[in-house]
């Protein structure tokens, strides 16, 4: 079994990090002038390096001694799991200076956890050094918030990926990629760096040919065949076209509460080429750009806003819906009216 590409180009030391130069420096510094703090706050977008940040800060402190403990929160989040955490940082690393605990996805620890981290944080033994990465630092406590020092990690641009992307095709032996076509993973992973290698990675699974027409092919041209069939299917006043594409990806699987946002998207894309003129704001396959080009000619913009608007509405009415075919069905065929 072959290593993802994911794993085996995830950056090791700082000057291999992608996209974060000033948080990357501010770290170095702290490093070179021993300006260490004793809990940090790694925030931003999944996939944007934080715990790959965090691992090599951990390394770099410790001299690649030993090695950080690391905990999910999203498997690992009661008070227990913390109290365990407490017991062990009283002890004193034997192999390493610091004793270094990074805690992905720190969002998810229960209140009682929580409770329990802001003591040992308050007064956290001397060789110990807490880095906490989350994606939705909104769900932490101010009273944790407080005790650390914070670092925003931005999405990676679409240059930046761009560039990563040809370095590891280079690395792997492709010397040629239709730059157009990494523009477009770029824009897929919507600033994941993870995400677009993952992506690449995919494609090289199925065609060692980089170009959009390969991307499309794998990477959902079906499924935008039948999202666009429902907005078509709407505009036209189309029902059984509508329903005959809700049913298909109801019957492959699908889950129809993803399926709405996702059609949010494809026609809030639509209206943002009307007012741009430039698909490089969206996510709409190279294969569909004549397709919305005719649509924005035949339509009203006021009513495909409208369309963004309900299903909008729509995706908030069935966010806990178990079954929410039938609600999707009923709110389509009145758009269509």
């Amino acid at each position: 079994m072959s290593e993802s590409l994911a794993l085996i180009y995830r950056p090791n030391k700082f000057e291999d990090v992608v996209g974060q130069g000033s948080t990357v420096q501010i770290l170095k510094n702290q490093l070179i002038n021993k300006d260490i703090k004793q809990a940090y706050l790694f925030k931003g977008a999944s996939g944007c390096g934080k715990t790959t940040c965090a691992r090599i800060f951990a390394n770099e402190l410790n001299e690649y001694k030993g090695k950080p403990i690391e905990l999910n929160a999203a498997d690992t989040n009661g008070v227990d799991d913390i109290r365990v955490i407490i017991d062990d940082c009283r002890l004193k690393p034997i192999d390493s200076k610091y004793k270094i605990y990074i805690i992905d996805e720190v969002h998810m620890l229960s209140k009682g956890a929580f409770n329990a981290l802001l003591k040992v944080l308050e007064e956290p033994p001397k060789h110990v050094i807490f880095i906490l990465c989350t994606t939705d630092p909104q769900k932490i406590p101010k009273t944790v918030l407080s005790r650390l020092q914070k670092f925003e990690f931005k999405r990676m641009s679409v240059e930046d990926t761009v560039n990563r992307l040809q370095y590891i095709l280079s690395e792997e032996g492709y010397k040629k990629a239709d730059v157009n076509a990494l523009h477009y993973i770029a824009r897929l992973a919507e600033g994941g760096m993870r995400d677009a290698i993952t992506l690449l990675d995919t494609v090289l699974s199925y065609t060692d040919v980089i170009t959009l027409d390969s991307i499309s092919k794998c990477l959902g041209d079906t499924q935008y065949k039948l999202l666009n069939d429902i907005v078509e299917g709407i505009l036209d006043q189309d029902i059984p076209k509508c329903i005959n594409a809700v049913e298909t990806m109801h019957s492959d699987g699908r889950d129809l509460r993803l399926v709405v946002k996702e059609l949010c998207r494809y026609v809030l894309d639509i209206c943002k080429y009307y007012y741009t003129r430039n698909f490089d704001s969206t996510l709409i396959p190279p294969d569909f750009y004549n397709v919305v080009k005719e649509i924005i000619d035949t339509s009203d913009i006021e009513f495909l806003l409208d369309i963004v608007d309900s299903l909008n509405k729509l995706d908030n009415r069935i966010r806990f819906d178990g079954n929410p075919k039938y609600v999707v069905e009923s709110e389509i065929i009145i758009l269509c009216r």
